[in-house]
């Protein structure tokens, strides 16, 4: 499987006018340029090859709603992505990205963002303007701390920061009235804060291997009704 096979796929997208295109695990360096032409595309995936930057002609599909381009070795995200205004899912998990793009924070039809096993250090205060957001997934990675912006992420049901360098929770999670799941696991952090009392749709919090003794759990969280905690 090689670039010629790709290209002979993007070729009958185009003639065909596909709505999706399968290129993954076809041993791909780089996204060929052709690409630009599938316009009618709303599902393209890039999983599973050997691709190490995003051209910026991706950004060009304005039609995408999905974009697959988990397990390759991607540095970094470019600003481009920024335009894709019809996206909802972006998956780049097992890459080599070390950060997020403030761009990525206009994607304001996204609700799922999939970024776990890569190298990224912080999260941009951006992405609290992602208002459709469901599904954030940060496990993985080096992030230190989670920006109080986050709070902001109304629709927000899912959140994994799972093995990350966190040593604290801000007190506006507290305002995720949404949030169903929130994993923790694995960080340095060492106490709960009562705000997170105000999450009553809240029932999984996992803080399993943190320095948090069960007194600093507060019992506002503890008596949240449908909430199983793993400690």
């Amino acid at each position: 499987m090689t670039r010629e096979e790709a290209v002979r796929r993007i070729e009958r997208a185009v003639e065909e006018k596909l709505m999706e295109l399968d290129l993954s695990g076809l041993e791909l360096e780089e996204v060929p340029s052709e690409i630009v032409k599938c316009t009618h595309l709303t599902e393209l995936n890039l999983s599973s090859n050997q691709i190490t930057f995003i051209p910026k002609a991706v950004g060009q599909l304005s039609n995408l709603t999905k974009l697959d381009l988990i397990s390759n070795q991607i540095t970094y995200i470019p600003e481009a992505l920024g335009q894709l205004s019809n996206l909802k899912l972006l998956d780049l998990t097992g890459n080599q990205i070390t950060s997020i793009p403030e761009a990525l924070g206009q994607l304001s039809n996204l609700k799922f963002l999939i970024l776990m096993g890569n190298q990224i250090t912080y999260i941009p205060e951006a992405l609290g303007q992602l208002s459709n957001l469901k599904f954030l997934a940060l496990s993985n990675n080096q992030i230190t701390y989670i920006p109080e912006a986050l709070g902001q992420l109304s629709s927000l049901e899912v959140l994994f920061l799972r093995e990350n360098k966190i040593s604290s929770i801000p007190k506006p999670l507290g305002q995720l009235s949404n949030l169903e799941k929130l994993d923790l696991s694995e960080n340095k952090i060492s106490s709960i804060p009562k705000a997170l009392g105000q999450l009553f749709n809240l029932r999984e919090l996992r803080i399993t291997e943190n320095p948090i003794i069960s007194t600093s759990i507060p019992e506002v969280v503890r008596q949240l009704p449908n909430l199983t905690i793993y400690e």
